[in-house]
């Protein structure tokens, strides 16, 4: 079954607001009021609405303009054939989401389950918390294929963030746990404030001041996270058996960490 597939019937003039256009809802999808700029319009009036099926919903072609993608997914998948705006899978807590694309700002803020593929980058804010709240991603995965915009992580309060990619200003500030991996650059700032929780980095480089080098360790914590996690284990290396650990934020008497591991997953 192929489920709803939602094609564009031209460019969008404004930003269109996808909050509550989830797999499941293909009865009547057509009719659905949705926020289109400074107005509300129909969906059909945007997309021709095609396919039939509750468990997948397809986004054929994608757009930076298209806002809210996901938001609320408890169950069935979602695919962008694309790119996808601001507020990717907020509050999703269970389900998948495929983006071919790129995200906008807010990607996964306080998801708390379910899996966030992006094949390319992720704007500001990935995992974090939204305006107004304290709390940031608490459980589920992200993966990011690319890189990612300034403070992602931050305020995570569990799950497992990989960013394949660069990591902006401040990733994983105020982290109070799960599990970040970076396999590029740090801007600078990561970690600040951290209360708890891992970083896997490839290099110290752009941790916050507020982190120690705690010389190399055998962890056993490291075959356990590999046979437990898919995403860390393509991450890591199955043959993950040593890491450089440093211990913060100190600053914030912090008992976070991050575990420097080379591509191979040996030092």
């Amino acid at each position: 079954m192929t489920g709803v597939i939602l094609t564009a019937r031209g460019d969008f003039e404004a930003r269109v607001d996808l909050t509550g256009v989830l797999p499941g809802a293909d009865g009547g999808l057509a009719k659905r009021a949705i926020p289109y700029g400074g107005r509300v319009v129909e969906l059909g009036e945007l997309f021709d609405v095609s396919g039939s099926g509750a468990e997948r919903l397809t986004i054929e072609g994608g757009d930076a303009r298209l806002d809210g993608v996901g938001a609320g997914l408890s169950e069935g998948e979602i695919v962008v054939r694309g790119d996808v705006g601001a507020r990717l899978g907020h509050k999703m807590s269970g389900g998948m989401i495929s983006v071919k694309g790129s995200a906008g700002a807010y990607a996964a803020s306080e998801m708390s389950g379910g899996k966030i593929a992006i094949g390319g980058d992720a704007g500001e804010r990935l995992g974090a918390a939204a305006d107004g709240s304290r709390r940031g991603m608490s459980g589920g995965v992200v993966i990011l294929g690319g890189s990612a915009g300034a403070r992602s992580a931050e305020r995570l309060r569990g799950g497992v963030v990989v960013i394949e990619g660069d990591a902006g200003e401040g990733a994983a500030s105020d982290l109070i746990a799960g599990t970040v991996a970076v396999g590029g650059r740090l801007a600078g700032g990561a970690g600040r404030g951290m209360k708890r929780g891992t970083l896997f980095l490839r290099s110290p480089e752009g941790l916050s001041g507020g982190f120690r080098d705690a010389g190399e360790h055998d962890l056993v914590l490291l075959r356990v996270l590999v046979r437990r996690s898919a995403e860390l284990a393509a991450f890591l290396g199955p043959d993950i058996t040593r890491a450089h650990r440093f211990a913060g934020d100190l600053y914030a008497g912090g008992k976070g960490e991050a575990l420097v591991v080379a591509p191979s997953g040996r030092m």
